[in-house]
Order: structure tokens, then C-alpha cells, then sequence
């Protein structure tokens, strides 16, 4: 695997963290499935937490935040407005 830089980490760590919510990993998990050093998972597990988008439990091992569901619901619920508005459109063309 080609060595990563900072984004594309963090980006694995959270498709990494989304497969694994249940369990969680604890740092160096996370490390070895990345393919980095716990000192590089450390700094960017820390950027993650800063914004509120990772937790740590009670067994040390991390999870995806709370915060993501309500990215995910706030994104639904773009679409459904979206969806409404086409119907809408749709509507007074079908008259």
C-alpha cells in the first residue's frame, strides 16, 4: 500500500471506524488497518475528536460519533426536500 498522507488517513480511518462501530478499535488497530504509525493515528485521531466526530469508550477502543448520524439524517432530509420541490415542479407541468 502507498504511504498516505493525513486526509486520505482520515479518510480510511472513518470507513474503517463505520465497518467496525459495534466493537470499535483502539489506536493501534486502527494503525495497522490504515498501514501507518500509532504516533501518525494518535495526531489524527485527535483531529477527529477536536470536531466532535469520533468517541472513545469505555474500553479505550474508538467509534464513529453521534454527530456523524445527524450528518447522515441532515443529508436525508436534503433529499426529501429536494424530492418534494421535483414533485411539486412536476405537478403544475402535469396539469
Amino acid at each position: 500500500m502507498d504511504k498516505l498522507n493525513s486526509q486520505r488517513r482520515i479518510c480510511e480511518i472513518i470507513r474503517h471506524l463505520s465497518t467496525n462501530h459495534v466493537m470499535g478499535l483502539t489506536n493501534k488497530e486502527i494503525a495497522d488497518l490504515v498501514g501507518t504509525s500509532e504516533a501518525n493515528m494518535c495526531r489524527d485521531l485527535n483531529v477527529l475528536q477536536d470536531y466532535n466526530w469520533i468517541i472513545r469508550g469505555n474500553r479505550g477502543v474508538w467509534r464513529l460519533s453521534p454527530e456523524f448520524s445527524k450528518i447522515a439524517a441532515s443529508i436525508a432530509k436534503t433529499y426529501r426536500e429536494a424530492y418534494l420541490r421535483l414533485k411539486e415542479h412536476e405537478a403544475l407541468y402535469s396539469e
